[in-house]
Formats: structure tokens, C-alpha cells, sequence
């Protein structure tokens, strides 16, 4: 199978593509066409740097089935709407009791495919909690590891104040995961180039595009913490027996409407 489908009629013959390739992976012939390059070409991680930079779209690496969409720079935010939307985010544990449709999940973790990986590799796996039955289902299995933490007396538990959150889903009140409609686990290979921050950042750009969509999100330090660890609510989430657990995302419509941004200390930074 080749690396790459050059349309000739439609090829500038500038170089942009060779220029942009992470990995030389791309040479020009006699003729200044594109050819794969006849040692690199086999380092192609797929990042598709040479098909956003060709201005005519005339190459198509043979792994898409097209040449991808055009970037309209109409649409394209403003720097003082970048900083709102990055200032404005708040971690939403108060949701309305309305469930998101499959359809609206589906875009947002599509939306995660575009996030940064090491390599390109793109190794995280979602676990999709997409009713608020099924949400409960791993609350309730999270605080069962937490009492199981609590009457083993760990550090953990103390350190977490466990038997209050413990106590708190007792008298039918959520701290978990805050009665959110939906809940999206971030999961992966424990190898790898960097499947943990993979994993990560897919996490943040989850929650930053549900931002971006009006709608609310909390990182569920509980549940990714139980998962690390507990069967049952691995096996509730479906996470592979050598898989790990990188992020975890309520999600849902913000039961409040913020009107305000409060202040942050500047970044402690050490210039060198």
C-alpha cells in the first residue's frame, strides 16, 4: 500500500508538504511531485501535516478516505474569546436532570481524536456512562471500594475524609458523581509512548469542548481513582485487565449560570 495520492493536475509542486513533515517522511521527484521517501516514508505517524498545509488539497495520505475538511477562517475565535471560553471554565457539580442525547457525546469525544498524543499514537479508549442509571451504577460501586477503604483504615481514607462521602450516599446524597446525567472514563495501555498524559490531555480537551458547547463538566477524581484499582466497577466500565485509568469526566447542562470570572494569582513561573 502506498504512503500518499498526489493529484497532479491540482499539485503546486511547492514543497509545502516535504517542508511540514514531521519526520522527512516526504521527498519530490524530478519533477518537484511529492513521493514518499524511499527510507522515511515507513516513519509516518499519520499526524496529516501535509495535507493541512497543501493550499489545493492535492495530497491524501492513503489511511483517510478523503482529504479532509477545509479550515474557515471565519470561524476562527478571537483571541478575546479564547481567553473567556479558557477563564470562564468552571468544574460544574450541579447539573439539570436532563439526560444528553448519544448523538452530542458522540461529537465531543470525536472532538478528542484532535487532541495532542505523543507519537500520534492516540491510545485512549472511553468508557461511556450515557444514562443517569448508569452513572448511579458506578457512583454506587465507587462507594463500596470507598468503604472498603474505609473500615481497612488506610491513609487514603483518611487523607479523603471517605467516611463522610461514605455516610453522605447513606442519607441519598451524591457526592461522587453529583447526579451528573452522563460520565466519560478515560482508559489505555499502561505502555506506551505517553499514554498517561494521552490520556490526560484527552481528558482536558473533553472537558474544555463540553465548555465550548454550553455545557457542564467536573473531573471525577473518585470514580478514576476506585477504577484504578476496584473489579467491579472495572468490569461495570468495561476497562481491560492490563488497561489503565487516565481521566474521568461528569458531564451534563449546568444546573447554574455563572455570570462572573474570580481572580487567579499569576503563574509561578521561573524564566531561564
Amino acid at each position: 500500500m502506498s504512503l500518499f495520492t498526489i493529484d497532479t493536475d491540482s499539485c503546486k509542486r511547492d514543497g509545502l508538504c516535504a517542508a511540514a513533515c514531521p519526520l522527512g517522511c516526504i521527498a519530490l521527484d524530478a519533477e518537484g511531485y511529492p513521493i514518499p521517501h524511499e527510507r522515511k516514508q515507513a516513519y509516518c505517524i499519520g499526524c496529516g501535516h501535509c495535507m493541512a498545509v497543501c493550499p489545493t488539497q492535492a495530497i491524501r495520505l492513503d489511511r483517510f478516505d478523503d482529504t479532509g475538511e477545509l479550515l474557515d477562517r471565519k470561524n476562527a475565535a478571537t483571541p478575546e474569546q479564547v481567553v473567556q471560553l479558557l477563564k470562564g471554565r468552571r468544574s460544574v457539580r450541579a447539573f439539570k436532570k436532563e439526560p444528553l442525547p448519544e448523538e452530542t457525546l458522540r461529537e465531543l469525544l470525536d472532538l478528542t481524536e484532535y487532541a495532542p498524543s505523543g507519537h500520534n499514537a492516540h491510545p485512549v479508549r472511553w468508557s461511556v456512562a450515557a444514562t443517569p442509571e448508569r452513572v448511579a451504577e458506578a457512583a454506587r460501586a465507587t462507594v463500596d471500594w470507598m468503604r472498603g477503604e474505609v473500615e481497612a483504615e488506610t491513609e487514603r481514607a483518611a487523607a479523603l475524609h471517605l467516611a463522610g462521602i461514605v455516610k453522605a450516599w447513606d442519607r441519598d446524597i451524591d457526592i461522587v458523581c453529583r447526579e451528573a446525567p452522563a460520565l466519560a472514563v478515560a482508559h489505555g495501555p499502561a505502555t506506551g509512548i505517553t499514554p498517561m498524559e494521552d490520556g490526560v490531555i484527552a481528558t482536558a480537551y473533553l472537558e474544555l469542548a463540553a465548555h465550548g458547547l454550553g455545557l457542564g463538566a467536573c473531573w471525577c477524581g473518585y470514580v478514576q481513582m476506585a477504577a484504578g484499582t476496584d473489579a467491579a466497577l472495572r468490569e461495570l466500565l468495561g476497562i481491560p485487565e492490563e488497561g489503565r485509568v487516565y481521566g474521568a469526566l461528569l458531564l451534563g447542562r449546568p444546573a447554574r449560570r455563572y455570570r462572573f470570572i474570580p481572580p487567579r494569582p499569576g503563574a509561578n513561573v521561573h524564566w531561564v
